[in-house]
């Protein structure tokens, strides 16, 4: 089994950009669910981490200081 986790630094990344995501979110503004995932890439130097809003908004939340 393969796993995945954020740093605290990616963790506050992703809070963040949530909170300031949802203030916009045309899903919710529509009253409709709004769902996240996360993409995990792993490459020759770390991994690379983005998350993704339901209504197909990005954000890269890498810590690349982490690498």
């Amino acid at each position: 089994m393969i796993e995945f986790e954020l740093s605290e630094k990616e963790e506050e990344k992703c809070i963040q950009w949530k909170i300031e995501h949802s203030l916009k979110c045309k899903f919710k503004r529509k009253n409709k669910p709004v769902f996240y995932s996360y993409t995990f890439t792993p490459n020759g130097i770390g991994v690379s981490i983005e998350v993704k809003c339901s209504c197909g908004k990005k954000k890269d939340i890498t810590c690349v200081d982490d690498w």
